[in-house]
């Protein structure tokens, strides 16, 4: 189901009740923006840290336009899981002094409309949402009573003449009119607020309250003390737009207090992009990122990692061709390996995301990460028993637990990123290192041309005839050093910071000229 400010508020208490009789929930993102600049390019060499690290700055000018979940439940006595699905359409608000703002590249842009992505629910009907740091920020204004004069001052000419033109109606009521109660219709829960306060500070024998039955509008009562009908206290008011602020961060919240594991695939951009969102401006300490994510969410599992893993077990002829989510999920659904068939569950999606259910929405991909998690984790538990029979949930999530919060890393120097713990070391092959030998300034360009043919590398200067190759794999840094072994244009070793690092050739030098010094002055002494 689609969710967006149209519907949210009517669909809540559905999507509290699916979520909390969930025993495990899918996640998906849609970006604003791919990080593609060579900058941002994932090379061999990185560490988690250094990836961090670069992308940090620039991952803060990003946002989730769209956000699936699906909420899988289990139903014991048919041995069935119900997903039911949801795709909240998200967009960034002004209120106040906060500014929300993000980049939209053209290159995503192209990528969103060759997949169908709606700009209009985007832009008029998406969701509005509020960082934890965002709410903080709100709630403290509320509490210095500084919120509705930084409200005031915010809104445009506009809107500035509707509260006018509101505050004219109830004064000409007042002087002209002598019914008991006037209706003003205001759609936007800001205005609202504004003109809920502008009432009682202007008109203050009067009462403002909500009307029953329909938000949107206020009721006004000529006599402050009228029988049977209450003024809006500010508190009440106050919680009323907050709750409209938070908007999707009310989501957030709950996925924080039942704490259910939440499964995406290949999810390291989205975790970033969740914490910048939804709880913070990210930090500059790696660890401190780390511990701010599991502090909210401590039980994730990423489908990726968790494939990638796994497919050892299988043959060749077994396992999925590549372990990208339509593929896995492909692999999964089409029943490709028939051992890993015996006594799956079945898997019912409740209701369709859309007419047109395919990759690249959030909705359907967070039902597929799900379904690919139920799969590994029958396959895993079957694995531990030595037996393939039907398996609940509990046991697919124990059987699973070795790689909880383990995150896929693309294409670095390590296999992934432990949330809980101290990353894992490389598992890349030593550095190695290339000298010019013919040229006297190296070209990694050419360099890197000549070495592509035997495999996956990085390459980066490391001075004015010297570089550093990263491999990929063991067998492809063996193959270059033996086929470079009596090269006349590069000298090419295992790296040693002994041998090879600047410091250290400038201490071996040195300890050189010192001891050939005292040498030649020992010899001539003895001469003379």
């Amino acid at each position: 189901m689609e969710i967006t400010k149209q519907n949210f508020v009517e669909q809540l208490p559905n999507i509290t009740k699916d979520l909390k009789r969930s025993c495990f929930v899918g996640f998906d993102a849609e970006f604003t923006a791919i990080l593609s600049d060579e900058k941002f390019k994932y090379r061999l060499f990185d560490t988690n840290e250094k990836r961090y690290d670069n992308i940090k700055t620039e991952l803060s000018k990003i946002i989730m336009t769209q956000v699936g979940l699906t909420m899988f439940q289990y139903e014991r006595d048919l041995d069935t899981y119900v997903a039911v699905g949801y795709t909240f359409h998200l967009c960034p608000q002004m209120v106040g002094d906060v500014h929300q703002s993000f980049v939209f590249q053209a290159s995503t842009l192209n990528f969103l409309c060759k997949h169908k992505f709606d700009f209009n629910k985007f832009i008029y009907e998406g969701l509005p949402y509020l960082s934890k740091a965002e709410e903080e920020h709100i709630r403290q204004q509320l509490t210095d009573g500084t919120l509705f004069s930084n409200l005031s001052r915010m809104i445009d000419i506009g809107e500035e003449k509707e509260v006018q033109q509101y505050c004219s109606e109830v004064a000409k009521w007042l002087i002209n009119s002598t019914d008991e109660t006037i209706y003003l219709d205001i759609k936007n829960p800001i205005l609202r607020y504004i003109v809920h306060n502008e009432l009682r500070i202007r008109f203050p024998d009067v009462l403002t309250t909500d009307s029953l039955g329909n938000s949107n509008k206020v009721l006004i009562y000529r006599d402050k003390n009228v029988i049977s009908a209450t003024s809006a206290s500010a508190t009440v008011l106050e919680e009323n737009l907050l709750s409209h602020l938070l908007g999707f961060s009310q989501i957030i919240h709950l996925l924080v207090s039942y704490q259910k594991p939440i499964i995406g695939h290949n999810i390291f951009l989205d975790i970033v992009l969740l914490h910048n969102q939804f709880i913070g401006p990210l930090p500059n300490n790696y660890s401190t990122f780390k511990k701010n994510i599991t502090a909210m969410f401590p039980i994730i599992f990423d489908t990726k990692y968790i494939s990638y893993e796994m497919a050892k077990m299988l043959t060749f002829n077994e396992v999925w061709k590549t372990n990208t989510l339509q593929d896995l999920y492909e692999f999964f659904a089409q029943g490709k390996c028939k051992k890993l068939e015996n006594g799956v569950n079945l898997i019912r999606l409740s209701t369709p995301f859309g007419e047109k259910q395919s990759f690249h929405e959030a909705g359907w991909d967070s039902y597929c990460s799900g379904y690919c998690f139920i799969r590994l984790g029958h396959w895993a538990a079957c694995e531990n028993s030595g037996v393939y029979r039907p398996v609940g949930p509990r046991e697919k999530l124990a059987a699973l637990a070795p790689y909880c919060n383990k995150v896929n890393v693309i294409r670095g120097a390590v296999p992934y990123m432990n949330l809980t713990r101290e990353d894992p070391p490389s598992h890349r092959p030593k550095l190695l290192h290339v000298k010019s030998i013919k040229e006297r300034a190296i070209d990694v360009g050419k360099v890197a041309t000549v070495l592509s043919g035997f495999g996956s590398i990085d390459i980066k200067p490391y001075g004015n005839r010297t570089a550093l190759i990263a491999a990929g794999t063991q067998y492809t840094a063996e193959k270059i050093l033996k086929q470079f072994k009596d090269s006349k244009e590069y000298r090419i070793s295992f790296f040693s910071v002994y041998r090879h690092a600047p410091a250290s050739r400038a201490v071996i030098w040195g300890g050189a000229l010192l001891t050939g010094s005292i040498v030649i002055f020992l010899f001539h002494k003895r001469v003379k």
